[in-house]
């Protein structure tokens, strides 16, 4: 458990942190053809630190799932009051203005590909960055089972040669 809350808050930060610059720079910079790249930097690093977190880390299923939700707990937690805005209180611009903090590391992809910016795409962007966390653990434990693997093989070779 506390393995869990550990990487979940590293991830949580470091994801909070890339929202936070994207959010600045994105509103701040004028769009232009350059502007947009420097962008999809941001989209690298958001859902790259995602799988990173993932992979360094050695986690199983079930704590890459978990950690994976902890560090998508500010786009559950601007979700929530979001979709409170858009339902209840009928406010369907205000609901997107609230995530807008959560997606905007994906604002160049948004703007290249006319994505419909809702309460869904939102929650595909937590459900493919919780996904990333999951495939970054089970590449890291098929990487660890390569490589004892390789060096078993390449240890019976050796003793036979000898």
């Amino acid at each position: 458990m506390e393995r869990i809350i550990k990487y979940g808050g590293k991830l949580f930060f470091g994801s909070l942190i890339i929202c936070i610059l994207s959010f600045f720079y994105f509103k701040l910079i004028p769009y232009g053809e350059v502007s947009n790249l420097i962008g999809y930097l941001f989209l690298e690093i958001f859902l790259g630190y995602n799988f990173y977190v993932g992979y360094k880390y050695r986690l199983n299923l079930k704590e890459a799932f978990t950690v994976g939700i902890l560090g998508s707990s500010f786009g559950i937690f601007l979700l929530f009051f979001a979709s409170y805005t858009h339902y209840v209180i009928d406010e369907a611009y205000w609901a997107i203005w609230m995530m807008q903090f959560y997606f905007m590391p994906t604002m160049s992809f948004i703007t290249d590909f006319s994505v419909n910016v809702s309460l869904g795409y939102v929650v595909f962007l937590i459900n493919f960055s919780v996904l990333l966390v999951v495939l970054g653990a089970v590449f890291s434990f098929l990487k660890e089972k390569l490589i004892s693997f390789k060096q078993k093989s390449s240890l019976f070779v050796y003793k036979d040669f000898l």
